[in-house]
């Protein structure tokens, strides 16, 4: 058994590096992922320290969160490529270098609208709620009142509620619970976020060939495109099925068939995905992101939810801020390979010439 002073001085050493280590807190983590893969815990101090101090910029938290300590669920794959959270968040605003633009796609109203113009498969909004405003509108709800009346109209079918600004999505009618109550706990938590725009759009129907395995969820896939003079390209995508174990599957991007299957959060689970398991409509979906991605050509690398409908792909999200986590786990492979590595160079020189012609 490794003695416990033994570990002082590297702890020492990376608590001045990352102050957020603290001693017994860090020790403790070392000895269970220790015991989880059968390795020394000096072996795994030694590990994180350099992968802490490589490019992906790994912390603590991202080291036992993303397994690197476990290389047999990485397996073959180059873990110095595999990004920290705050790495990959420097990594996407070097790529999204674009500071005046960021609005555009941040906001869920302004970003559907955008694209919906542009003739790209958006979900409508059937309404918008927004406390307060003086100035009527023929979608607009204003009250809680009003939302109250709207939402007790539209009972019979599923809805979709999300805010224009992060969060996640609510859906209302879809299990067969009181509609009464559900309204009634919408109405109570939209009243606590006030200066929030509100979409209420419709329940995206799956598409049949899924609709059996998702329960009638539509299962959206996450894509990230890269962009830039050459064009547009995919770099990564999963496949968000949920279920009670919120399932994801790993795909391969040229047919869309799924690879591996596990839940979100316990990726070492992972098993093979059952025979002819697709995303429907790969190549249409691939196309939506590539000419979405065009469209917002101020934008490098942007974040996509795409669901496969009844009524093929439609963008139900576009994020220019993406968590790189999950595609990470997913691939089991780090997102910072030599592909994003020569376009983030590039976009390096295209934020020259940007500065460059904004000061003529």
């Amino acid at each position: 058994m490794v003695a416990i002073p033994s570990l002082s001085a590297p702890i020492r050493a990376l608590s001045r590096w990352r102050p957020s280590l603290h001693g017994e807190g860090v020790l403790s983590a070392f000895a269970r992922m220790s015991d989880a893969v059968g390795a020394p815990i000096p072996r795994l101090v030694a590990d994180f320290a350099a992968l802490a101090l490589g490019p992906g910029r790994v912390a603590f938290a991202d080291y036992e969160r993303l397994r690197l300590y476990d290389t047999a669920f990485w397996s073959k794959a180059y873990r110095r490529e595999v990004v920290g959270a705050a790495r990959g968040r420097e990594l996407v605003r070097a790529a999204n270098f674009r500071r005046d633009c960021q609005a555009l796609a941040a906001d869920r109203l302004a970003a559907g609208a955008y694209l919906a113009a542009h003739g790209l498969p958006t979900a409508p909004a059937l309404a918008i709620y927004r406390a307060g405003l003086a100035a009527p509108g023929e979608a607009l709800l204003r009250s809680r009142g009003e939302l109250r009346q709207f939402l007790q109209a539209h009972a019979g079918a599923p809805l979709t509620v999300r805010p224009a600004e992060g969060a996640a999505s609510r859906t209302l009618f879809a299990d067969g619970r009181d509609p009464a109550a559900q309204i009634d706990r919408l109405v109570d938590e939209v009243g606590d976020a006030p200066g929030l725009s509100w979409l209420i759009q419709p329940w995206l129907t799956p598409h049949p060939a899924i609709a059996r395995r998702t329960g009638g969820r539509a299962a959206p896939v996450q894509l990230v495109t890269l962009a830039g003079e050459a064009g547009a390209r995919l770099f990564r995508a999963l496949w968000r099925l949920g279920g009670r174990d919120d399932l994801v599957a790993s795909l391969d991007l040229r047919s869309g068939e799924a690879l591996t299957l596990f839940p979100a959060k316990a990726p070492d689970r992972a098993q093979p995905a059952p025979a002819g398991l697709a995303v429907p409509d790969w190549a249409r979906l691939k196309a939506a992101a590539c000419e979405g991605a065009r469209l917002f050509g101020q934008f490098g690398l942007l974040g996509w939810e795409i669901a496969p409908t009844d009524a093929g792909p439609v963008i139900a999200a576009v994020d220019p801020a993406p968590d790189l986590d999950l595609w990470q786990l997913a691939d089991r492979c780090g997102v910072l390979d030599p592909e994003l590595q020569g376009f983030l160079a590039a976009r390096r020189r295209a934020r020259a010439e940007w500065r460059r012609a904004e000061r003529l």
